[in-house]
């Protein structure tokens, strides 16, 4: 399930896929890359709108600046 921002800014259009065919349940790697190529097909209907809010890298080593705070 997918929602994309209008370009006239009246709503979203929510796109609804199939259920994911051919995922691998015994192998974590290929699951992981299936998914992630789902995942990036998704986001290249409408790159402009992706946000990605997951802080990864939330240690740095003592006396370098937060990634994270580096664009506020």
């Amino acid at each position: 399930m997918v929602l994309i921002r209008k370009q006239d800014g009246s709503g979203y259009q929510l796109l609804i896929q199939p259920q994911l065919r051919d995922y691998s349940q015994d192998y974590e790697m290929a699951a992981t890359c299936y998914m992630n190529r789902i995942v990036e097909q998704e986001i290249l209907r409408a790159p402009d709108q992706y946000l990605w809010l997951h802080r990864r890298f939330k240690t740095r080593l003592r006396g370098r600046l937060s990634l994270y705070m580096l664009y506020m």
